[in-house]
């Protein structure tokens, strides 16, 4: 597969981060609470889990990714709630970004596979650009204030576009992702 028609693919993952930001907010508020973090950490679950499932699905994705995604987004969302006591400074964003991303791409890779090579480069890739996508959210929000559950689409655009290049480079180099996306 040409890197452009993953692009495609994966381009819809861009928008699971506002639209699970969107919806966590009306419905729970802003992050201001532990109940209201991990309510937000659920519905941001299980929009990102649902539309990256239906980008990858064809390459042999299971509907547990859905799951293990909601699951992992909502526990770290409790444990974060703990470790950042809702500070919104680029270090505590950064910080909190790279626990969920980290929860979230054991959780994710575990729903397909134990194989330790694919979690590790799974995990590792997805807490390092849910860790930056924080960062450069820090530093273009406006109103940190507001409590967002998740971050912008300064931040949306670089998860997509890192995540999208392992999809494509680094997982099929180390033998992963069904139906190639060569």
């Amino acid at each position: 597969m040409k890197m452009t028609e993953l692009l495609l693919r994966w381009t819809p993952t861009f928008l699971a981060f506002p639209i699970g930001g969107l919806l966590a907010k009306l419905i729970f508020g802003p992050a201001s609470s532990v109940a209201r973090s991990v309510g937000g950490g659920l519905i941001v679950g299980l929009v990102v889990g649902l539309i990256q499932y239906l980008s990858l699905k064809k390459y042999g994705i299971s509907t547990s990714w859905i799951a293990a995604t909601a699951i992992a987004a909502t526990v770290a969302a409790l444990i974060n709630s703990y470790a950042f006591s809702f500070k919104f400074d680029s270090a505590s964003l950064a910080g909190s970004g790279l626990v969920a991303g980290l929860l979230i791409g054991i959780a994710q890779s575990l729903s397909q596979t134990r194989d330790p090579k694919f979690v590790t480069i799974w995990a590792f890739s997805t807490a390092v650009a849910w860790s930056l996508a924080w960062f450069i959210t820090s530093k273009v929000i406006v109103d940190p204030e507001a409590q967002y559950h998740v971050y912008g689409s300064s931040g949306a655009l670089l998860t997509t576009l890192g995540l999208g290049l392992v999809l494509k480079y680094i997982l099929p180099i180390a033998g992963f992702v069904q139906n190639s996306i060569k």
